[in-house]
């Protein structure tokens, strides 16, 4: 045994095939971070595009993707339409897609914002400047603390496996392929 795998022995990072980590997904700039331990996410008390209030949580029995976002961030832009089209192969693979918007900016300019890119079926919330997410502090994993764009991604039972900053192609084999193994968990 070499002294690598002596210190990943006593350490604890030695894993056998039970707890296999997820599959990898990265970007050329980012990669899913996987959290350990796993924690709940917590009902998060949001406003509808409606204005009225809003329960976001994760769907009981399905894997979800979690996406905080905002309107001046560049990369969501790209990645809300393409959410949009990709909804129907979401739920397909047993997947549901919540989007949180935290903009310091009016709720009306966070609808105008989804009317000009086309946005009508994706499920939004909205987080004014993230406040809910800030305030749930301890008792839930989601934080923008690391910057905008992000998703979380939970089980089937609701813990939040990991997550992963910036623009990726959540349709690419490596994130189904992730997406799979969670909802298999």
């Amino acid at each position: 045994m070499t002294r690598r795998l002596a210190l990943q022995a006593t350490l604890g990072l030695l894993m056998g095939p039970a707890e296999a980590r997820l599959p990898q997904f990265r970007t050329a700039r980012y990669q899913f971070i996987e959290l350990d331990p796993v924690e709940a996410l917590a009902p998060l008390s949001l406003q509808g595009l409606d204005g009225k209030p809003a329960i976001a949580r994760p769907v009981p029995g399905k894997v979800c993707l979690i996406y905080l976002w905002a309107t001046w961030c560049p990369v969501c832009r790209i990645t809300l339409p393409r959410f949009e089209r990709q909804l129907v192969d979401f739920k397909a693979r047993d997947v549901e897609l919540v989007t949180i918007s935290t903009d310091e900016r009016e709720l009306a300019h966070v609808r105008q914002y989804l009317a000009r890119l086309g946005i009508k079926r994706l499920p939004v919330f909205y987080d004014r400047a993230g406040k809910a997410i800030a305030t749930a502090g301890a008792k839930q994993p989601l934080s923008t603390a690391e910057g905008l764009p992000v998703v979380y991604v939970t089980d089937r039972r609701g813990g939040v496996r990991g997550y992963m900053l910036g623009e990726a192609d959540w349709a690419s084999p490596q994130a189904t392929a992730l997406l799979d193994h969670v909802g298999r968990l």
